[in-house]
C-alpha cells in the first residue's frame, strides 16, 4: 500500500512540449515535474507484422483495485526508493514471465502498490509528477530487473503523460481513475502497412452525423493488448490531420487476436487490435482535432524515447552484473579464478564502459528535456540509438564472458541477451532515428 515518508511534491511549472520543429517550448500541462535527480541510477510498440498466432482472446478482467482511502500518494523520489526496494522481488518472477511467456501481473501489482502507476500522473490528478530524469532513472531499474515489466510499465507511463499533454474529458478521467484505481494505461499507434512511420496512420475516422466518428481496421503490436484498461488510440482524422482518441478494451466492436511469440520481451503481450466499427464520441477525443502529431512529437517521442533508453540500458546493466559475478566465482584446478584472465578482464572493462557511457548520455538528454533545452530534440534520440545499441553490445559480450553456462537459464544473460534485441527495432527505430538526427543537425526539417 501506499506510504508517505518524507517531504511533499515540489513541482515546477512550464512543462515542456516537442515540437515537430525539433525544439521544446512551454505548452499545457503534459505531467507537473519534480526537481531532476544527480544521480543516475545504479553506479553507487511499434513493428511491421502481426503477431504469429491469429486467434481470438477473450480480454484480461479489468485490473482496478481502488486504493484504501485516505492514503497520500508519495513523491516521486519515494517511489524510486521504494522500486529500488522491489527489486529483487520483480527479479524472481522475470525468470517464469519469460519462460512461460505470461502477463507479468504480479510485477505490475507491486509497481501499484508502491504508487508508481501515477509516477508521471500530475499532482493536479493526484500523482507524482515526475519529470524525465526520474522516469528515466524508474524504468533503467525496473527495465533491468524483468525487462517485460519494464516495458509494460514504460508504456503505461507514456499513456499518462500523452493523455495530460493532449488533455480533454475523457483523458483527465482516465488518470485520475488510473491513479485511485490502479488502473493500466497504453497505446496503441503502431500498424502494420505503416512499420516505422507510426505517426502517419492508416486507419481513419469516418463521422458518425452525431458529432462523434468510428473506426474499423488493424492495430499492431500493441503492448499489453488485451490486458490494459486503456488505450490511446491513433487515426486519420475524419477532416484533416490525425487524430488520438480514449478506448477502452471492452468496448464494443474491440476484439484482441494473437499471441506474442517474439525472441524476447516474452510478457509484454504485445498483440493485434481488431476495430469493427468502434464508435468514439467527441469527449473521448484527446488533444486538438487533427493535431496528433503535434501531440506524438511534443509528448510521445521524449517520454517514449526516454523510457525505452533507459529499460535498455537496465537489460544492459543487469546482464553485465551477471556476468561479472559468474567471473568472480568461476574457478579452474588447471587455471585458477576466472577473474585473473586478462581477456575476460577487458571484456568486463567493455560492458562497464559501455554500459555507463549509454546511461551518462541518456541523463544528460533527460536533464536538458527537464530544463527546457531547445536543443533537447538531437541528444534525446541519440540516446535510444546509443542506449539500445549497448544493450545489443553488453549482453553479446556477457554472452561470451560467460561461456557455455551463458546461453543456458543458468544464468539470466541469454535472457537479457534476448530481450535486448527489440529495442533497436522499435519505431521509430534506429535507422529512422539517424535520419532525424541528421536532419536536425544540418538544419532540416524533422521527420
Amino acid at each position: 500500500m501506499y506510504k508517505k515518508r518524507g517531504a511533499s511534491i515540489d513541482a515546477t511549472d512550464g512543462p515542456l512540449r516537442w515540437s515537430s520543429s525539433g525544439e521544446f517550448s512551454e505548452q499545457p500541462a503534459v505531467a507537473e515535474t519534480t526537481p531532476s535527480i544527480a544521480e543516475t541510477g545504479p553506479e553507487p510498440s511499434s513493428g511491421t507484422a502481426a503477431p504469429i498466432f491469429e486467434t481470438t482472446l477473450e480480454p484480461a478482467p479489468p485490473r482496478r483495485a481502488p486504493r484504501k482511502e485516505p492514503v497520500p500518494m508519495p513523491s516521486a523520489d519515494e517511489i524510486l526508493e521504494a522500486i529500488d526496494g522491489s527489486l529483487a522481488a520483480l527479479a524472481a518472477n522475470a525468470p517464469a514471465i519469460d519462460a512461460e511467456g505470461k502477463f507479468p501481473d504480479d510485477n505490475l501489482d507491486i509497481l501499484a502498490d508502491i504508487g508508481a502507476f501515477a509516477l508521471v500522473a500530475s499532482p493536479e490528478h493526484g500523482g507524482a509528477g515526475a519529470s524525465l530524469t526520474q522516469l528515466a532513472r524508474a524504468c533503467e531499474a525496473v527495465g533491468g530487473a524483468c525487462a517485460s515489466t519494464g516495458m509494460v510499465f514504460l508504456m503505461h507511463s507514456v499513456t499518462v503523460a500523452t493523455l495530460q499533454g493532449g488533455g480533454g474529458p475523457a483523458a483527465d478521467a482516465a488518470v485520475k481513475d488510473i491513479v485511485e484505481t490502479r488502473a493500466l494505461a497504453t497505446l496503441a499507434f503502431s500498424e502494420r502497412g505503416t512499420g516505422a512511420h507510426f505517426y502517419a496512420p492508416e486507419l481513419k475516422a469516418e463521422t458518425n452525423g452525431d458529432g462523434g466518428v468510428h473506426v474499423s481496421g488493424r492495430k499492431s503490436f500493441v503492448t499489453s493488448g488485451g490486458q490494459a484498461d486503456y488505450y490511446l488510440v491513433l487515426v486519420q482524422a475524419a477532416e484533416e490531420g490525425a487524430d488520438t482518441y480514449l478506448m477502452g478494451k471492452n468496448d464494443e466492436g474491440v476484439t484482441w487476436n494473437g499471441s506474442w511469440e517474439g525472441l524476447g520481451m516474452a510478457g509484454n503481450s504485445s498483440i493485434a487490435l481488431e476495430m469493427d466499427n468502434v464508435a468514439f464520441g467527441p469527449e473521448k477525443l484527446v488533444g486538438a482535432p487533427g493535431k496528433a502529431g503535434e501531440l506524438i512529437f511534443g509528448t510521445v517521442a521524449p517520454w517514449f524515447l526516454v523510457g525505452l533508453s533507459a529499460v535498455s540500458v537496465g537489460i544492459a546493466q543487469a546482464a553485465a552484473t551477471a556476468a561479472t559475478e559468474h567471473i568472480k566465482g568461476r574457478s579452474y584446478e588447471s587455471a585458477g579464478n576466472l577473474a585473473e584472465v586478462q581477456y575476460i578482464q577487458h571484456l568486463v572493462a567493455d560492458m562497464d564502459l559501455t554500459a555507463r557511457k549509454a546511461r551518462l548520455l541518456l541523463h544528460h538528454a533527460a536533464g536538458l528535456g527537464d530544463s527546457g533545452d531547445p536543443g533537447a530534440l538531437v541528444p534525446i534520440m541519440e540516446a535510444k540509438v546509443a542506449a539500445t545499441e549497448a544493450a545489443q553490445d553488453v549482453t553479446g559480450i556477457a554472452m561470451t564472458a560467460t561461456g557455455g553456462q551463458g546461453y543456458t537459464p543458468s544464468l539470466p544473460v541469454e535472457r537479457h541477451f534476448r530481450d535486448a534485441r527489440a529495442g533497436a527495432v522499435m519505431a521509430p527505430t534506429n535507422a529512422v532515428l539517424r535520419t532525424w538526427i541528421g536532419k536536425a543537425l544540418v538544419g532540416l526539417p524533422v521527420p
